[in-house]
């Protein structure tokens, strides 16, 4: 099998940075596919070589692809062509049955068309539905249909979808395209005054005030009501559906799954939306990464005709999701436009929601300074521009912040204030960084054995908790190595088995598979792989782990007068190495995982002679003249910095 990293460097001339990988993935595993879509990269300018490595400038399929996949078209019969090309305009995913009632033919006269589809490498046979191989794929034979065909195909499929969806008892599924959109007649979006004059409805407003149960009664008054108007009852329903949602209850997945069943979700329908939003909620959480991305755009897409305030939660929850696969920009962009929606309605409200998004989002990107004065304005907001289910969240960036800065009293008394506000009758945001801050507090304060002593009472769901280690990529390697330090086999592998169960389950998602990587290289003691973590991984705070796994490696191996970084004749303390920039601390971490100047060059985009400049001024500010003490100076700050890289405020 040919290598599909080798032919993009024959082709290219370098080294593809993770994000071209990421792009041309979309092969779906077919070489010539690979080949004609990097030859057209390079002859429409898209990419860039920059230091040995080469990057998108533009992210378009090129034209040289689309002609390739129309030639392979043209190869097959005329009935797998027409076949193809129905499907297409279906999405990624779709049905025999949409299928064939779009050809108005019998699923059964189509399985010779769908046989030769799925010989030809076109479609593969999911588990409950058919899913063209690649997006590739996909746009050659969109693209081979005349404009106005595929314009009058795709407004057939809406109206198939609208008028079959009641008969339609299976469970649907979202790749960003129409095929489950109700497309009935769709009333005006929602008068932004309630019935007090507010920009928000009333039981939208009890809701994120915390007080669900109520917003939820309230809700289903109007829900009751005969002379409720459509619009109302809309906004009435994405109430009930968030406020379940902040309940924690099976009911939001209840109806939301009935909602999307039965009447579908279309532009301006905020019940549809919400339903979609909850959906990719809890998709997420389960470990499903794929769908709850998918589910969460189509909520944002679709969600441009109803009021800012209801943007604000599809915005928010797709930007939650996106931090946590650390795709930063991205993630404050949609922040930054649920902000300019609620601006738009002319009067401020629940300033405090963006705030306390950019908060954690900063957080997770390292920037400290940021992070604290996002959360100081989420949790100081009052009146209109309070937000109290997001409180907690604020409150345990704070927590997590003093404790990276060694203030514990403080860290455990933001402490408090998460935990007092979530054993209120209020509703609030759940995240298991609540919990997680607790255990790390209890690490520092009290050691790692009273650590470990919450898995067995308090907090005995967290270590099998899937959505701890999405939320915070560097948990596993942390609690793998608490597990370690204190002999518990059954922590470490109740952690173990479930990074890489999710890591399986989403292949795709690279943040996750360097995690479970760096988890298990723990317990092998690969170096190798710990410098794997260095050199590639996103999170700040993963690197900063492996950096101190490897240095204790290498002083072992150096022997006992080296093997403790806290030895008093290493010259380093955390104020020389607080004093590194961002590019500096970046290659003394490559240098300790024992890469060459030539290597680290290609990971930070410099020459190796800028490389070595950089290294002669770490040295300069370390005080040191050799790269052991620079290793050992890496671990040693990362243990005095909470075990987290951090940037000084």
């Amino acid at each position: 099998m040919v290598n599909g990293e080798q032919i993009l460097r024959d082709i290219l001339g370098g080294e593809p940075d993770q994000g071209l990988l990421d792009f041309t993935a979309d092969a779906g595993g077919n070489s010539r596919l690979l080949a004609e879509c990097a030859t057209g990269l390079v002859e429409e300018g898209l990419v860039k070589e920059l230091g040995g490595t080469v990057g998108l400038t533009e992210r378009r399929v090129p034209g040289r692809v689309v002609a390739f996949v129309k030639r392979l078209l043209g190869d097959l019969s005329m009935d797998c062509q027409r076949f193809l090309k129905v499907a297409a305009v279906l999405g990624r995913s779709f049905m025999l049955e949409d299928v064939s009632r779009m050809l108005d033919k019998s699923a059964a006269s189509l399985l010779s068309s769908l046989d030769e589809a799925i010989s030809s490498g076109f479609v593969v046979a999911a588990e409950h539905q058919l899913v063209f191989q690649s997006d590739f794929l996909l746009t050659g034979v969109i693209e081979s249909i005349p404009a106005p065909a595929r314009g009058a195909l795709q407004r057939e499929a809406m109206g198939h979808s609208r008028r079959h969806a009641q008969a339609l008892d299976r469970q649907f599924w979202v790749a960003g395209h129409p095929l489950w959109m109700a497309d009935r007649p769709a009333d005006p979006p929602q008068e932004a005054a309630g019935d007090s004059g507010e920009v928000y409805s009333k039981p939208h407003g009890l809701i994120m005030d915390g007080r669900a149960t109520a917003g939820i009664r309230t809700a289903e008054r109007v829900l009751s009501s005969s002379t409720s108007s459509v619009s109302a009852r809309l906004d009435a329903e994405a109430s009930v559906i968030l406020g379940y949602s902040l309940l924690g209850m099976e009911e939001a997945e209840k109806r939301s799954a009935t909602i999307l069943r039965e009447q579908g979700a279309g532009p301006g329908d905020v019940a549809g939306l919400m339903a979609l939003t909850a959906l990719s909620n809890a998709r997420w959480r389960a470990g499903e990464l794929g769908e709850g991305l998918s589910l969460g755009r189509a909520a944002v897409r679709y969600g441009e005709g109803v009021d800012p305030v209801w943007r604000l939660h599809f915005r928010l929850a797709l930007a939650g999701k996106l931090a946590n696969l650390r795709e930063f920009d991205k993630a404050e962009s949609l922040i930054d436009e649920a902000e300019a929606g609620l601006r738009e309605l002319g009067t401020r409200v629940w300033d405090a929601a963006p705030a306390a998004m950019r908060a954690r989002l900063f957080l997770q990107a390292g920037r400290v300074a940021d992070a604290r004065r996002q959360a100081e304005l989420a949790t100081t907001a009052v009146g209109r521009d309070a937000v109290p289910l997001l409180r907690p969240l604020a409150y345990s960036v704070l927590s997590t912040i003093l404790l990276y800065k060694g203030d514990l009293p403080a860290a455990t008394e933001y402490l408090k204030r998460v935990q007092g506000e979530s054993e209120t009758d209020q509703a609030v945001l759940y995240s298991p960084q609540y919990g997680w801050t607790d255990v790390r507090i209890a690490v520092k304060r009290e050691g790692p054995r009273a650590a470990v002593e919450l898995f067995s009472d308090k907090y005995s769901h967290l270590p099998t908790q899937r959505s701890l280690y999405i939320e915070d990529p560097a948990a596993a390697a942390f609690l793998v190595r608490l597990a370690l330090d204190v002999g518990d086999t059954d922590l470490k592998n109740s952690v173990l088995e479930t990074i890489d169960g999710l890591a399986g389950d989403n292949p795709g998602i690279s943040v996750l598979g360097l995690s479970a990587l760096h988890a298990n290289a723990l317990v092998s003691g690969d170096p190798a792989v710990l410098s794997r973590i260095i050199a590639q991984s996103p999170d700040p705070l993963s690197v900063a782990l492996a950096t101190e796994e490897l240095a204790k490696i290498y002083g072992a191996k150096a022997g006992p007068a080296q093997a403790n970084p806290e030895e008093p004749a290493s010259p380093l303390n955390s104020a020389c190495w607080s004093g590194l920039s961002d590019t500096e601390r970046r290659i003394a971490y490559l240098v300790s995982a024992g890469m060459t100047n030539q290597q680290i060059a290609k990971r930070v985009h410099l020459s190796a002679h800028t490389v070595n400049y950089h290294l002669r001024k770490i040295y300069r500010k370390l005080n040191i003249n050799t790269r052991v003490e620079l290793a050992r100076g890496a671990a040693s700050y990362s243990s005095r910095a909470a075990i987290y890289s951090i940037e000084p405020e």
